[in-house]
């Protein structure tokens, strides 16, 4: 009597958590996924590029004591051996972070980019990781817009640090605009709400012309409401307020803090410093400190200024600017 055996699989294929180091096989692929998808030319596409943008990331790897992964990794799908597609992570404390997805043109049929984000939700799932972050959601991308079938999905506003559920309301100011704060909408409906609430109902005739004194309402109110919720940046261009020597602060970006933000919220002189030497100092230990503003980016001081701009008050009060590494 034969013995039950399973029949040899006809292919292999496996998704293999890696360090986040470049190989000339990640290239190799990450070169064709840039020719064929993003239409780059060859001139364009480096082996340094690739390594400064997916590889050595600045989170380190490590395990904790529960077994859970931290750090940057390449997430590798083989066929029978061959690296076909791959995602960058983070492994983060409290979250799986998709960073970039990259795919061999041979195989999009298979749709590999939803298959990566169904086998990331798992990992977080099976991890422990509590939440999974698909990256960067830019609506008029089509090639972003599939993230958000997922759901429930939510997108961060990264003024008021909430986290807004990607519903239709979302999606129609989306289509408007270049960019949501749904905290500035809300704002502005319960301004709208009290100043309609002030103002005696106004009454028109079948002309549209105003009775008892009322104005008819403007086609351009919906315009001028978008122009004050969503003031244009100074240098709408970054090369251009790069090149003309601003600093973070100056320039208007969305999420950044401005001047008058950081003054208020964050206490500069008591941020932390560690030298290189051993110990923690305050920044205004450092000798230099005094000797520049905020708005100087030239400066010590400018320079924490716009990190401290742009990681907010929380994470200012608890970071540790380590000068001996970088910033």
């Amino acid at each position: 009597m034969l013995a039950d055996v399973d029949p040899p699989p006809d292919h292999k294929f496996e998704i293999i958590l890696d360090s986040d180091t470049c190989t000339d096989e990640k290239y190799e692929l990450f070169r064709e996924y840039q020719q064929h998808v993003h239409h780059e030319k060859p001139g364009e596409i480096s082996k340094s590029g690739f390594q400064r943008f997916l590889c050595g990331s600045p989170i380190q790897r490590q395990t904790t004591s529960t077994g859970k992964k931290l750090g940057s990794y390449h997430h590798c799908y083989r066929l029978d051996g061959r690296l076909i597609a791959m995602s960058v992570l983070d492994l983060l404390p409290h979250a799986v972070s998709g960073v970039y997805f990259i795919y061999h043109h041979d195989f999009e049929k298979w749709s590999l980019g939803k298959l990566s984000a169904l086998r990331e939700a798992a990992l977080a799932l099976e991890g422990g990781y509590e939440f999974y972050y698909m990256g960067y959601y830019i609506h008029s991308c089509l090639k972003m817009r599939y993230k958000g079938t997922y759901k429930p999905q939510y997108v961060l506003d990264f003024e008021a640090l909430s986290w807004d559920l990607l519903d239709d309301e979302m999606r129609r100011l989306m289509e408007k605009r270049k960019w949501v704060s749904m905290s500035r909408e809300k704002r502005q409906k319960t301004i709208q709400a009290a100043d309609n609430a002030s103002k005696p109902a106004a009454s028109f005739d079948a002309s549209g012309e105003p009775l008892l004194g009322g104005a008819p309402p403007s086609s351009n109110a919906l315009s001028e409401v978008d122009a004050d919720l969503y003031p244009r940046p100074r240098y709408p261009i970054p090369a251009d307020a790069a090149d003309a020597g601003l600093s973070l602060l100056e320039i208007g970006m969305p999420g950044v803090l401005s001047p008058l933000q950081v003054e208020s919220q964050i206490d500069l002189d008591t941020m932390r410093v560690t030298l290189g030497r051993g110990g923690l100092h305050q920044m205004e230990d450092i000798v230099s400190w005094h000797q520049g503003g905020e708005l100087d980016p030239t400066s010590i001081k400018g320079v924490v200024a716009e990190l401290a701009a742009c990681l907010g008050p929380e994470l200012s009060e608890t970071i540790i600017v380590d000068f001996g590494r970088g910033m």
